[in-house]
C-alpha cells in the first residue's frame, strides 16, 4: 500500500493527470472555465481510494474494461450531463456512456473508489467459468436508499482504517480484507452483470463433505488473504453452493466462520503476547484482519466474556 499526492494547476496538466490516473478519455471543454485538480491517493494494488479537489468543466469517457470508478461528492457542486443525481453523499458508479459526458465542478471535493475488475470477479457469487466476458455495471445509481447508506458506511470504514497509520504499519491481511469488503459492497449496491442467479447443481453440492473441505482450508489459511472465491475453489464447488453448505450444515456463512477462526487466533495471540514488547489489542486485531477496534472488542467479549485488553494483561 502506498500514498501519493499530486496536482494539475492548469487545464492541460489537469486533464493529462486525470487521463493517467483513471485510464479515461478526458478533454477540456473549449471556451469553458480552466480545469484544476489536486489529487491524493491510497493505492492498495487491486483498489484505490482517492480524494479529488476539482474545478472546471471537462468531458469524460471511462474506459469500458478499466477499473470501476465509484464517485461520491463530499462537498461543493458537481453536475454530469447526461447523468444522474450527484447530490452530496450520494454515490454513483461511472458507467461507460454511448457518448462523452460533460462534467462541471465548482469547488468540488470528490471521493473516488477505483476497483480492479479481478477484485470484483473474486467477490462475485458466480464461479469464474460462468462469469461474463466483460464486467458491466448497468446503472449508475444505487438500487435504493439502504444501498446508499451501505456504500457510504463501507467507504468511511475503509478510509478510516487505511488512512489511520503509515502504510507500512497496516497488516497486509487487513488491506486485502478491506478491498474484498468494498468489492462485495459495490456488487450489492449497484446493478451489475456479475451477481447472477443460483445454479441447479448448487443445492446438490451443498454436502457435509463440501463443508469439511472448506473448514480444513479455512483453518489452514486463516492467516492468508483469502476470500469466498478461494474457499469455494478449495472445496471444489461454486461460491453459492459453499454458502448453502455452511447454512445447511453449520448454521453460519463461510465468511462468518472465517472471522470466527481469526478471532480464535487473535485470542491465542493475546494470551501469548508480551506487553513489554509493545503488543497492543489494536496490533493483534489488525494482524487478523479486524480494522474496527470497537467491533472487534464487542465480538471478542461476546465469545470470551471479557474485553480483549483483559486477556492481553492477564
Amino acid at each position: 500500500m502506498t500514498r501519493h499526492w499530486s496536482a494539475g494547476r492548469d487545464t492541460a496538466s489537469a486533464c493529462a493527470h486525470l487521463r493517467a490516473a483513471y485510464g479515461a478519455r478526458v478533454e477540456a471543454v473549449p471556451g469553458a472555465e480552466a480545469v484544476t485538480v489536486r489529487h491524493t491517493r491510497i493505492d492498495c494494488g487491486t483498489y484505490r481510494l482517492d480524494e479529488l479537489r476539482l474545478e472546471g468543466e471537462l468531458t469524460v469517457v471511462p474506459e469500458p474494461d478499466g477499473p470501476v470508478l465509484i464517485v461520491q461528492l463530499h462537498r461543493g457542486a458537481l453536475a454530469l450531463s447526461p447523468g444522474c443525481d450527484l447530490g452530496p453523499g450520494r454515490p454513483f458508479v461511472a458507467v461507460p456512456p454511448a457518448a462523452p459526458q460533460r462534467l462541471a465542478a465548482r469547488s468540488a471535493v470528490l471521493e473516488v473508489t477505483a476497483l480492479a475488475v479481478p477484485l470484483l470477479r473474486e467477490a462475485a457469487p458466480v464461479p469464474a467459468e460462468l462469469q461474463p466476458l466483460h464486467v458491466r455495471f448497468t446503472a449508475p445509481e444505487p438500487v435504493d436508499a439502504r444501498a446508499v447508506r451501505l456504500w457510504r458506511g463501507s467507504c468511511e470504514y475503509a478510509r478510516r482504517v487505511l488512512g489511520s497509520a503509515a502504510p507500512a504499519g497496516i497488516p497486509p491481511l487487513l488491506v486485502a480484507e478491506t478491498g474484498r469488503l468494498l468489492a462485495a459492497t459495490a456488487l450489492a449496491v449497484f446493478p451489475n452483470n456479475l451477481t447472477g442467479g443460483p445454479l441447479a447443481a448448487d443445492g446438490l453440492d451443498a454436502t457435509p463433505d463440501t463443508l469439511r473441505r472448506a473448514v480444513v482450508f479455512i483453518e489452514e489459511n486463516a492467516h492468508a488473504e483469502i476470500g469466498l472465491g478461494h474457499i469455494a475453489a478449495a472445496a471444489h464447488v461454486t461460491p453459492r453452493a459453499l454458502q448453502y453448505a455452511f447454512r445447511r450444515h453449520a448454521g453460519t456463512t463461510p465468511l462468518a466462520y472465517l472471522r470466527r477462526v481469526r478471532l480464535e487466533r487473535a485470542h491465542e495471540d493475546l494470551l501469548a503476547a508480551d506487553t513489554g514488547g509493545g503488543a497492543t489489542v489494536t496490533t493483534v486485531a489488525a494482524r487478523w484482519g479486524f480494522g474496527h477496534l470497537g467491533r472487534f472488542a464487542a465480538a471478542y467479549r461476546e465469545v470470551y466474556g471479557v474485553p480483549p485488553s483483559v486477556t492481553l494483561h492477564s
